[in-house]
């Protein structure tokens, strides 16, 4: 019969649509992965993101909180991770640092990947959230941030090198 799959095609069918895809550092992956983890009212449990608070020197209006559904957050948090893996800064250094806005815009190949601030505040406030923990909240003083370690660097899957990269680090990112 057409339409209909044998259960040796349905299972690899459904084992390779389980398999983590790595995703390019860029604007249409960060919003989509950001407006996915939305907390909704079908949330059952909430977790709040805030990159400006004022008990790091903001003004009580500076602060945004931005709540998530955690449950999506955990279900996301590899996708996420491996985005902040193409960061420029994750490629150059592994320790504790204070780092700029700025800094989380460049990608290891040296490219700008939004001009968005928007975009780029969405990717940070995936990022603060406890379930990732990647980002710490903005300093008032110097107006920066720490980048917390160990992140693991990756590659962009439109890198030429990513297959042979790939093949050697896809069972990190696989594994459940």
């Amino acid at each position: 019969m057409v339409g209909f799959f044998d259960d040796d095609e349905f299972e690899t069918l459904l084992a390779e649509s389980n398999k983590f895809k790595p995703q390019e550092l860029n604007e249409a992956n960060v919003q989509a992965i950001f407006h996915r983890c939305l907390a909704t009212e079908d949330s059952k449990r909430i977790s709040a993101g805030s990159l400006f608070p004022p008990s790091h020197g903001y003004a009580q209006d500076a602060e945004r909180v931005i709540q998530f559904d955690s449950d999506l957050l955990l279900k996301n948090k590899k996708s996420i991770e491996y985005l902040y893996g193409q960061l420029h800064l994750v490629h150059t250094s592994q320790t504790v640092k204070r780092v700029t806005i700025d800094d989380y815009n460049m990608t290891y190949s040296g490219n700008r990947w939004t001009r968005d601030k928007a975009v780029m505040l969405q990717f940070l406030y995936l990022g603060v959230v406890k379930e990732i923990n990647t980002v710490l909240p903005f300093n008032a003083e110097d107006s920066t941030s720490i980048l917390n370690p160990p992140i693991t660097p990756t590659l962009s899957p439109k890198d030429p090198v990513f297959p042979t990269w790939w093949e050697a680090h896809k069972a990190e990112w696989e594994t459940q």
